[in-house]
């Protein structure tokens, strides 16, 4: 019985007993393992920094946009007409559709960016069209 626990604990001594071999493999995994995780860290920022940066790019789009139209509806309060108080309440709606694009992109996050990206740039191509129809209909309010 003594025996026989002697050669348990030997085989298990052994057993758990690593080689230089087994060390040195495992020293390699886990520096591959760091380096996987330092690259999917910088990865990460890249990614962050580029959805920023086209967060920004839309983001200017639309206020550059909400900005003309400001100016105009500014310009058509001096007016006071009829036309021109139908012309500012369109204009308005159209200033509203843009601001609340521009709070979509805002709270935007990575996994929704390509969802809000295409609703921001069909507002712009939308608010294009409504532009060039308004700038028509009330031409001689643009003067």
């Amino acid at each position: 019985m003594r025996i026989l626990l002697y050669l348990l604990a030997a085989a298990t001594f052994s057993a758990c007993h690593e080689t230089g071999k087994q060390q040195e493999k495992k020293d390699e995994m886990k520096e591959g393992v760091e380096k996987i995780g330092q690259d999917v860290k910088e990865t990460a920022k890249d990614a962050g920094e580029y959805l920023d940066e086209q967060r920004k790019k839309v983001s200017d789009d639309l206020q550059d946009r909400k900005d003309e139209i400001d100016q105009k509806m500014k310009d058509l309060k001096k007016d006071g007409s009829e036309k021109s108080t139908k012309a500012r309440k369109r204009l308005s709606e159209l200033r509203d559709q843009i601001n609340r694009e521009l709070e979509d992109v805002k709270k935007s996050s990575a996994s929704t960016w390509e969802d809000t990206r295409k609703g921001a740039d069909t507002l712009l191509k939308k608010s294009d069209r409504e532009w060039t129809e308004f700038k028509q209909e009330f031409n001689e309010l643009f003067q």
